[in-house]
């Protein structure tokens, strides 16, 4: 009698990591910009607000006409978009320790809706780039993350399948990837804990769990 896979084994050769918000702290920085930017038109966010919409759809919820959204946009990429905001910028808790820990294992690739000029910037300035063989960036395909397209292009260059994969983010976008059958692991800020996961979702508590989380996998293999 065949024995029913476990869902729960992990059986990845490669792993995706989103950035804003799981490697970096830029979740919070584009918040504080995006207030910044709306502050002399009187308008206010919380962080419920800009969870719920994200940096894209914050000023069409907001209903901004076109010529003040230019303008509030154009504030934000020349405060954002610069070596500027890098002394802002900080590696979140045990980042460091799991690309060391899973780099000898796994080829390790990045998968966000930035630019690939903004995320090569993050990653040199932390002395990080060297444990990445994959940049997937916004302009990757259209639709970004929103379309499962993004993540067969990236099964595509290392010649796996879906279940070779693992997709390591934490917003609802994230969770695109299990459209395109690949298994998804949340990891939850102060942004992304107003929302509920798709049950798939295995949601951990930090980064720094994803070792033990895959070496446990491995030995239920």
């Amino acid at each position: 009698m065949l024995r029913k896979p476990d869902s729960n084994v992990l059986t990845p050769k490669v792993i995706i990591f989103d950035v804003d918000g799981v490697l970096f702290n830029t979740d919070e920085l584009m918040f504080r910009e995006l207030q910044r930017a709306l502050a002399p038109s009187g308008i206010a966010i919380d962080e419920v607000f800009y969870a719920r919409n994200g940096y894209d759809d914050c000023l069409d919820a907001l209903d901004i006409p076109p010529e003040q959204r230019e303008v509030i946009l154009r504030m934000v990429r020349e405060c954002y978009y610069t070596d500027d905001i890098l002394p802002r910028v900080r590696m979140k808790p045990g980042v460091l320790e799991t690309l060391k820990t899973l780099s000898p294992s796994f080829s390790l690739a990045i998968g966000s809706g930035e630019t690939k000029e903004q995320l090569e910037r993050y990653l040199h300035n932390f002395s990080i780039a060297e444990y990445f063989s994959f940049i997937g960036h916004g302009a990757l395909v259209k639709g970004r993350k929103s379309n499962p397209e993004y993540f067969r292009t990236i099964m595509r260059h290392y010649g796996v399948s879906p279940q070779e994969c693992l997709h390591v983010g934490d917003t609802p976008t994230d969770q695109n990837a299990l459209r395109a059958g690949i298994p998804v692991i949340i990891i939850p800020t102060d942004y992304s804990r107003h929302f509920t996961f798709d049950p798939r979702c295995r949601i951990v508590a930090s980064i720094g769990d994803l070792p033990g989380i895959l070496a446990r996998s491995q030995e239920r293999e």
